[in-house]
């Protein structure tokens, strides 16, 4: 093996991430550091997103801070440590590291900065600036082709409510990916919202023809068909599932809660143990707890249903239906107290995002800087640089960016230029269009036979 080959490191190290075997893997990057004479972003990226994952904020952002002196144009750098950024509650470090890895990687622009940017904006319930950055993002060569960033504009615009322009994003998903397991699910998911069941069901089952290993996919189309009353057919898709991944927990919860609304008592606890022994640790398991909690509510046995809230609860204390559960199961046996004594317990569980005051994605007046330090006047300076902020149409052309001080980006006003609109005709169009899927060729059929082959190209 080459010493000076970065791949190996960063490889190995994945392995031993993956393993726990945490010092290894530090010694192994920094190992790898030195052969490379700190020139190898890719190693200094990789150890920083362990740390990252190690809770060392300090440390990774030195080492992201490493990999982008060894490579300013390092992507996957800037994107790391943004995201490190925003779960730290730095939504204007995070913006900025994203703007200037934007700016950065002008040459080869990556569609991954745009999304984050657009996914904070939306977060953050500025949709209109979520809305340009996807807009920008799928310009670029990459970004046209990413399903990624095209699905992720999708399920910001499905909460919107708009489904012609949900469909023709979920279209272009599948035109840049045509075997996307997310996309089939959460466009099918949406369709059903629609009330458009058969849609629903040709996109899951079309989904899981492709993607045949993937239990989430046969989870969806099984509680479609058991909504409609096929629960012949949903059971036996379920079985199907659990036969396809035994540990993911969904599908075991899914199944029981059938079982259990259809009077199959014994079959359903059954259902909910393996679901618990699928994954015991994971936070996915306290819905399988507070279904089973439930069924034993229903069936007078309280102290186990309480017992089995308790492993909800200690599961996912965020979870507010196994809390809300477990307090009127408490209300039902006349303990008043206890029960808001749970729902204040519940309370202090869930975390209450705030949004930064008046915090956008797009570039702030770099000559507010100053009145941010002036408290009695700093609130209208942000006012009026909001009002501003809002009436660009878009993030304006990279090129014009230009940085100023404390990381503060504008953009001068002449160059400004008018944004580009959805084409909602073109998006009228796919909406009209019958949902036709990509054909698909059925393996089983040609098993030790040739193959039909096409013409062929002169």
């Amino acid at each position: 093996m080459d010493p000076t080959d970065g791949r190996a490191y960063v490889t190995l190290g994945k392995l031993l991430l993956q393993q726990k075997r945490i010092e290894e893997a530090r010694k192994l990057y920094d190992d790898g550091a030195a052969a490379t004479g700190g020139l190898n972003e890719y190693i200094w990226q990789a150890w920083a997103y362990l740390e990252a994952k190690q809770n060392n904020v300090g440390q990774a952002r030195k080492l992201f801070d490493a990999a982008l002196v060894a490579n300013g144009e390092h992507a996957a750098s800037w994107h790391g440590w943004g995201l490190l950024e925003k779960r730290q509650g730095n939504f204007k470090k995070a913006r900025d590291l994203w703007m200037k890895g934007i700016k950065a990687t002008r040459a080869k622009p990556n569609p991954y900065l745009y999304q984050a940017l657009a996914l904070m904006a939306a977060e953050l319930k500025y949709t209109e600036e979520a809305r340009e950055w996807f807009m920008e993002g799928t310009k670029t060569l990459l970004g046209a082709q990413s399903h990624a960033i095209w699905h992720a504009w999708a399920g910001m615009e499905a909460e919107q409510g708009d489904p012609t322009v949900v469909r023709y994003l979920y279209r272009r998903c599948l035109e840049a990916n045509p075997r996307s397991r997310f996309t089939y699910l959460s466009w099918g998911l949406f369709e059903k919202k629609q009330g458009s069941t058969d849609n629903a069901k040709a996109l899951l089952r079309q989904g899981h023809q492709l993607n045949p290993r993937d239990p989430a996919i046969v989870q969806a189309w099984a509680l479609l068909e058991a909504e409609g009353g096929n629960l012949g057919k949903a059971r036996e898709l379920l079985e199907k599932g659990s036969q396809m991944d035994p540990w993911h927990v969904p599908i075991w919860q899914a199944w029981g809660v059938l079982e259990f609304r259809s009077g199959n008592i014994d079959r359903a606890r059954a259902l909910f143990q393996e679901g618990v022994w699928a994954d015991p640790v994971s936070k996915d398991v306290a819905q399988v707890f507070q279904a089973w909690a439930v069924l034993e509510q229903r069936h007078g046995t309280i102290q186990l249903a309480r017992e089995l809230f308790k492993c909800a609860v200690k599961a996912d204390p965020q979870s507010q239906i196994s809390w809300a559960s477990w307090a009127l199961l408490e209300e039902e046996q006349g303990l008043y107290q206890r029960a808001s004594e749970l729902r204040s317990f519940s309370l202090q569980e869930q975390t209450t995002f705030v949004a930064p005051l008046k915090l956008g994605t797009q570039p702030d007046d770099p000559l507010l800087t100053s009145v941010f330090k002036q408290i009695g006047e700093w609130i209208t300076k942000v006012e009026e640089g909001r009002t501003k902020a809002m009436s660009r149409a878009r993030p304006r052309a990279l090129e014009h960016l230009k940085e100023k001080d404390e990381m503060f980006w504008d953009t001068e006003p002449a160059s400004r230029q008018p944004p580009p609109l959805l084409d909602l005709k073109e998006a009228q169009y796919y909406h009209d269009k019958p949902l036709v899927l990509p054909n698909i060729v059925d393996r089983t059929r040609y098993k030790g036979k040739p193959r039909p082959q096409g013409p062929r190209r002169q």
